[in-house]
């Protein structure tokens, strides 16, 4: 079957099955937020690190290696080429890497992160080739424009993995057990058999696997370091436990906004795929520059609201011994709208294939936040904050000229 690349008028937003995947992923964020909050109150903040560690251990090796496979198997399936068997090979790639920097992690930190339990090995190993299933689905099903099932998997994904973490928390009560509810949701969408919808045409040219997914993840690792590397970051800097978990819970929770864009980012890719095939490259200038100017219109607004009621949020959902300071959650706030706003903008260079681009947007970015890290003084978590923000403004502002500049 030859399957031709689908006009951008065809993928406009409207296409049916948006809404369902938009529910889907907020279905999913909120979700995930809920097995925290499950977590982290049956637990307290003390025997939740080992999984707040995991999670953000996860978090940066899935971001930096699995979601450049979906975004490549996006791109090239929503121009026409069929995904199966070809694309296993590099995501099998991908995944070992994975697997092989996520279970050395573990294992060197065991004793001093994760309480000495080798089961937390064995699980981000699982979580690992898990998920690496899951971005291909993803891949696929948002490339052929079946967006309602993208909906799909991610509802499955959030169901499962709460249901196991309620249940872990009632019937065993450990930090471990909640670990192995994570790994549980990645297996499950493939009782979706999302397999079935990659019909595309084998024999197409495609872009090289190895010199995009290089690109994409190397923009991707300093990205992920800057998001999700806090709580590493905090302690490294010396922070105790309960820091650690302050940190952990409150940019994971204010990172709404971020993981609502991973999850949707393949409604998007989808489109601007189409006006590249189309040569429409003033549509794609006039895209970067809109997302651009309302990023940092909502990096101030996050960042007041932040400033405002963030300890609040936190307090309420989770208790007052969750509640970061000020100027922690002002910070965490504003930074994180500058990496969604970023992240949007990065999808014109991936549309594009220029991710060798979006690597030196995220770099830059990395750099600064290194550097303020550095020079700035005070607490763990006031430093780690500030830097975070520092570099996620930066990043946003170059990679909008990257995406600018032809």
């Amino acid at each position: 079957m030859t399957a031709t690349v689908i006009t951008p008028e065809k993928r406009g937003f409207k296409a049916p099955g948006t809404t369902f995947m938009v529910a889907g992923g907020l279905l999913g964020a909120l979700g995930a937020y809920l097995f925290q909050l499950v977590g982290g109150r049956a637990l307290g903040t003390a025997d939740f690190a080992p999984v707040s560690v995991l999670w953000t251990a996860f978090f940066i090796l899935a971001t930096v290696l699995l979601v450049p496979v979906e975004q490549y198997v996006t791109r090239e399936v929503a121009s026409g080429r069929r995904a199966l068997p070809g694309d296993l090979k590099p995501a099998a790639v991908m995944a070992l890497i994975g697997s092989l920097v996520g279970g050395g992690f573990v294992a060197l930190t065991l004793d001093e992160l994760f309480r000495g339990d080798p089961q937390y090995i064995a699980q981000i190993l699982l979580l690992v080739v898990g998920y690496a299933l899951l971005m291909m689905a993803k891949g696929v099903l948002a490339g052929r424009r079946h967006f309602a099932g993208v909906g799909w998997v991610l509802i499955v994904e959030t169901v499962v993995r709460l249901a196991a973490g309620i249940a872990a928390v009632l019937l065993i009560g450990t930090a471990v057990s909640l670990g192995w509810a994570i790994v549980i949701g990645g297996f499950a969408v493939l009782s979706l058999r999302w397999w079935r919808q990659d019909q595309g045409d084998a024999e197409m040219p495609h872009t090289p696997a190895g010199r995009f997914l290089a690109g994409y993840a190397g923009g991707t690792s300093s990205s992920q370091l800057l998001l999700a590397g806090a709580p590493l970051a905090v302690a490294a800097l010396g922070g105790s436990d309960a820091l650690i978990s302050i940190v952990f819970f409150t940019f994971t929770i204010y990172r709404a906004p971020l993981t609502l864009i991973f999850s949707l980012q393949g409604r998007i890719l989808p489109f601007l795929v189409g006006l590249v095939g189309a040569a429409r490259k003033s549509e794609l200038i006039r895209i970067a520059r809109w997302v651009l100017a309302a990023g940092l219109a909502l990096s101030v607004a996050g960042a007041l609201v932040g400033w405002l009621i963030g300890p609040e949020v936190m307090t309420l959902l989770l208790g007052e011994e969750f509640a970061p300071t000020q100027v922690v959650a002002m910070f965490a706030a504003g930074g994180i709208m500058a990496a969604a706003a970023a992240q949007v903008t990065s999808q014109v260079l991936v549309a594009e294939g220029r991710t060798s681009r979006l690597a030196w947007a995220w770099t830059a970015g990395l750099l600064v936040a290194i550097t303020v890290l550095l020079v700035a003084s005070g607490e763990p978590d006031t430093r780690v904050a500030f830097a975070f923000a520092s570099g996620e403004v930066a990043a946003l502002g170059l990679m909008a000229a990257l995406a600018i500049r032809r």
